[in-house]
């Protein structure tokens, strides 16, 4: 639960700071648009009895941009294969979150950050064969279940360069440490790349730079 109100804290601090007024800031060429993106690259994690592992991972969101903010909801999958956290194993791990994201400057190839919070599962929980006791494997299953999913706030900065609707980036992700109870253990990080393209504008007679 600390978790959980610390992720909902960040999103609700990042929402009130984009929300401030933005007389002074200069209406972006993407300002008021709506856009999806793609990225891959890789997970960082470690579990309860596994040092750093890094893991391929892929996965979609979508951009509501404002002026010089935005807010990004998306969803990652990362792909592992026999992971280990004591006598439970697992492959892959799957991140839903929400970001506020700002965007302090317009330049050909700009930075950015964000501040946010969401869930972070481990996919699938299985118990290690070696334990052939009926009731040791459904205690260890509860556990597993209880362990497999957590709350978190998150950092990211990245950079940036546009071109009429296509927007290429690349991005580093910080995310807070797990409670003692869960299958992963410490903070999480994440390195991406990807595309964004603007499917139009996000609201009624706005006007941007497409």
């Amino acid at each position: 639960m600390k978790l959980f109100r610390r992720a909902v804290g960040a999103v609700a601090l990042a929402a009130t700071l984009a929300t401030l007024p933005q007389t002074a800031a200069a209406q972006r060429g993407d300002s008021f648009t709506w856009k999806l993106g793609v990225q891959g690259g890789s997970m960082i994690f470690q579990t309860r009895t596994e040092d750093t592992q890094v893991i391929p991972s892929a996965g979609a969101h979508f951009l509501i941009m404002a002026r010089n903010s935005g807010l990004m909801v998306g969803i990652d999958e990362g792909f592992g294969s026999d992971e280990r956290s004591g006598l439970v194993m697992f492959n892959d791990l799957r991140r839903y979150q929400a970001v506020m994201m700002a965007y302090p400057v317009a330049l050909p190839l700009e930075p950015y950050f964000g501040v946010g919070g969401g869930l972070l599962q481990v996919v699938g929980p299985r118990i290690d064969p070696i334990i052939t006791d009926p009731f040791e494997r459904e205690e260890l299953r509860e556990i597993a279940e209880e362990g497999s999913t957590h709350a978190f706030a998150t950092f990211l900065a990245g950079a940036q360069g546009r071109w009429g609707r296509l927007t290429v980036f690349g991005q580093y992700q910080l995310q807070t440490a797990a409670g003692d109870e869960s299958l992963l253990h410490g903070v999480m990080h994440t390195i991406h790349g990807g595309i964004r393209i603007a499917l139009g504008s996000s609201r009624e007679g706005a006007r941007g730079g497409y």
